[in-house]
């Protein structure tokens, strides 16, 4: 199996695998309460992750509008990716990130900013081989100068005008939309819990 072709075991169980986390993560975002929900700096921290969940809506659609429909056929280095050589996995970490806070729970915080890290790098070393084999040497230079996963925040130029895919953006809407979705979706778990609808149980943080 070529190169282009070979897919690593991490990329193969990343569907079944983000399924596991995502019941995990229901499961506790519905079923724990920290105590103290909705006081204090629990509100603060419900905002912040409003505010991020907002970023990685954004930050995914201006990803797209760069990469869409061009992804093994165009090495893309402008917009967000002249950032990070990793937008959209960067983008979701922050969804993902600020959902956790939105709910009130640093312990989920942590936890899922800790689960992304460790199972996305090997999956972006992976995908970063078989860019490699495509491009070669400019692939090289571009990541000699652009940092895989945390940004570099420099002034990006207007590189002209994109052709955007209209079935891809679409598409891309429709994922951004639970993003923000998940801001509705919050506020109404939250009602629940203060509610007493289910049974809970309260964790410290």
């Amino acid at each position: 199996m070529s190169t282009l072709s070979k897919t690593s075991a991490y990329e193969r169980w990343r569907k079944p695998i983000s399924f596991i986390f995502a019941a995990v993560w229901l499961s506790a975002a519905i079923f724990l309460r920290p105590i103290g929900l909705d006081a204090g700096w629990y509100s603060a921290m419900e905002l912040l992750g409003f505010l991020f969940l907002i970023i990685a809506a954004l930050g995914r659609l201006w990803a797209y509008a760069y990469i869409g429909g061009r992804k093994n056929a165009q090495l893309c280095v402008d917009g967000p990716y002249a950032l990070t050589r990793n937008p959209l996995y960067l983008f979701s970490f922050v969804g993902l990130v600020g959902a956790s806070l939105a709910v009130q729970n640093i312990w989920l915080s942590l936890g899922s900013a800790a689960f992304f890290l460790a199972y996305y790098a090997p999956v972006i070393r992976a995908e970063e081989r078989r860019l490699a084999a495509l491009f070669g040497e400019p692939f090289a230079a571009y990541r000699a100068a652009v940092p895989r996963f945390w940004p570099r925040f420099i002034r990006i130029s207007d590189q002209g005008d994109l052709t955007v895919s209209a079935r891809l953006f679409n598409r891309t809407l429709t994922e951004v939309f639970w993003f923000l979705a998940a801001i509705i979706l919050i506020e109404l778990l939250e009602a629940g819990k203060l509610g007493g609808l289910w049974p809970q149980w309260s964790v410290p943080f």
